[in-house]
């Protein structure tokens, strides 16, 4: 257990996309409170933070390894920085579409814009993603 404190407190400390999720996540759950969502909405909302922040301290730890193992910047370093950093940034879509679906109607988005906008949004930056990869494995 002190190995954790010690690991999340010191990449609070250290990283500043840590401090940024931190505070986006209580951000979410004040917001969650404030508007009176019930368990199974604090839930959803406490899943989606904790996968975000589990993440990002994943991305930390990877990015911390591939400095030590290979110092020198090259491309097989960058590749695994970028996948751990991609990973963070799923992670932090799903949370806020997972808020969208769970807060929209309560602070007066329309029911329509969060039910069909946000999946056609989401299977949009899907498909955009597919589309780079195909092309970049193209050449």
């Amino acid at each position: 257990m002190a190995c954790a404190v010690r690991g999340l407190t010191g990449a609070a400390r250290t990283q500043p996309h840590m401090r940024a999720h931190l505070g986006f996540a209580a951000a979410a759950l004040a917001t969650g409170a404030w508007a009176g969502l019930t368990g199974v909405e604090l839930a959803v909302i406490a899943l989606a933070v904790g996968l975000v922040l589990a993440a990002e301290l994943a991305n930390t730890a990877i990015e911390s390894l591939t400095d030590a193992v290979h110092p020198d910047p090259g491309p097989v370093a960058a590749a695994v920085k970028d996948a751990a950093a991609a990973a963070v940034l799923i992670a932090a879509a799903v949370a806020l579409c997972a808020g969208a679906f769970v807060l929209g109607s309560r602070v007066g988005v329309p029911a329509a814009a969060v039910d069909r906008g946000l999946p056609l949004l989401a299977a949009a930056a899907c498909l955009v993603a597919l589309a780079a990869g195909a092309a970049r494995a193209r050449r």
